[in-house]
């Protein structure tokens, strides 16, 4: 990803959505796409977006002759990894709540990451239907969580500009460690900041 943002995602078949990550800027969209023919999901822009393309030969080039630069694709696999169990773990054991939470939470540190966030605002250009994809709930459930959040003082979210107003309360409230996101210094960076 150069600029934009999209999400992985699948569809079963009764038509239903579930999104697997959002990718930013930074991010490798299929970087195992090296190792199998077909890809199991769907990759879709939310945003007008700019990717890159490397072909898979230069992939299997980087891996052979640049051992610094296959390990760190094979850190950026690991990260792709994490998230999906982190996610798996945001479906299965907490409330709507602290999903959502948990959401807002990773998105404003790989946003930070990504250099997309300005004074701890950064633009999400989700829509509560796409929020609650990602979560497992509706967008109806999603509105009623979004509001509690914001009743509760936790964040700030107007056209489209998004803020955690307690980082602290929001990281309690969400169960959320960043340590799943390998980004040093990501959390402790926001906790002096915010």
């Amino acid at each position: 990803m150069m600029e934009g943002w999209v999400s992985r995602f699948r569809n079963n078949h009764a038509g239903k959505k579930q999104v697997l990550n959002y990718q930013l800027p930074g991010d490798f969209c299929n970087l195992h796409t090296t190792l199998v023919k077909k890809i199991d999901h769907t990759i879709s822009a939310l945003v007008p977006s700019k990717i890159g393309f490397i072909p898979h030969h230069e992939i299997y080039n980087i891996y052979e002759n640049h051992p610094r630069l296959a390990q760190s694709l094979s850190w950026t696999s690991l990260i792709d990894i994490s998230i999906v169990q982190e996610w798996l773990v945001n479906v299965g054991l907490r409330s709507s709540e602290q999903r959502l939470a948990h959401l807002f939470c990773e998105l404003l540190i790989r946003a930070r990451a990504a250099g997309l966030t300005d004074d701890h605002v950064f633009e999400l250009p989700l829509t509560q239907t796409q929020l609650g994809e990602a979560i497992g709930i509706t967008q109806v459930h999603t509105n009623r969580v979004m509001q509690r959040l914001i009743k509760e003082g936790l964040i700030t979210f107007k056209n489209k500009k998004f803020h955690i107003d307690d980082w602290n309360g929001m990281k309690e409230y969400a169960d959320f460690d960043a340590l799943y996101l390998h980004l040093e210094c990501a959390d402790s960076s926001l906790e002096k900041d915010i």
